[in-house]
């Protein structure tokens, strides 16, 4: 599981104050075959990770199931977004605007999308800076395969199987391609929002689960052609 990965668990252990909340009660199915046989079982869910500043604002999000070692670079670089958009002297919307923009505009074009990097201060700068170190934004070297921004973005994890590597690799993909584009581009525009604003849109527009629909998005599958 992603958050039992060690390396995972370490770094939002010792960098961030994790906190898990469950958006709505977990679906079971049961299936009685009328032969005194029952299977009774859970639905697989979906997850997403906000990184919020101190003051509870969203700063960006990782939509969906990722392979761990994605996330844990993802996290890492969301770590590095939290020190960017502090120490930016514009303040923090124009920060995340400049962020947010730009790696929109990457994703858009199919091209890997901007990374954040530390760069050590002249010893004989005046700019106080902690540690030592400033991070910036720089435009990444490496270009995304043009089918990542293509894939659809309809696909939801809970559908499949969560162990399954090729399945948790396309989870990857798509997160990192289409999903995250709109979070990027809803993100440029709405700022000061915190986890609760933001959750209903999340899982109907990019994780393609309504948290209001009862049936989350199976309502057509279970009653089309139903005769009774």
């Amino acid at each position: 599981m992603l958050f039992s990965d060690k390396d995972v668990a370490r770094e939002l252990n010792e960098h961030f104050e994790p906190v898990w909340q469950s958006v709505r009660p977990v679906p079971r199915v049961t299936i009685d075959f009328g032969n005194g046989q029952v299977i009774r079982r859970t639905l697989n869910g979906n997850v997403a990770t906000y990184v919020c500043d101190v003051d509870g604002r969203v700063l960006d999000v990782l939509p969906g199931i990722y392979d761990p070692e994605t996330y844990l670079a993802q996290v890492m670089e969301l770590e590095r977004l939290h020190r960017f958009v502090r120490a930016d002297r514009n303040g923090l919307d124009a920060a995340l605007t400049e962020y947010h923009e730009r790696q929109a505009a990457a994703l858009a074009q199919g091209a890997a999308p901007d990374r954040l990097v530390e760069i050590p201060y002249d010893r004989l700068s005046i700019v106080a800076v902690e540690e030592g170190v400033r991070v910036v934004l720089q435009p990444a070297r490496r270009l995304l395969a043009r089918a990542v921004a293509a894939r659809p973005a309809d696909i939801n994890p809970s559908d499949r199987a969560d162990h399954d590597p090729f399945v948790l690799d396309e989870d990857t993909r798509i997160n990192e391609g289409p999903r995250r584009l709109k979070v990027h581009r809803h993100l440029a525009q709405n700022h000061h929002l915190v986890p609760s604003e933001l959750t209903k849109w999340l899982y109907r527009e990019v994780l393609n689960t309504d948290l209001d629909d009862p049936y989350l998005g199976l309502g057509k599958v279970l009653f089309k052609d139903y005769p009774f």
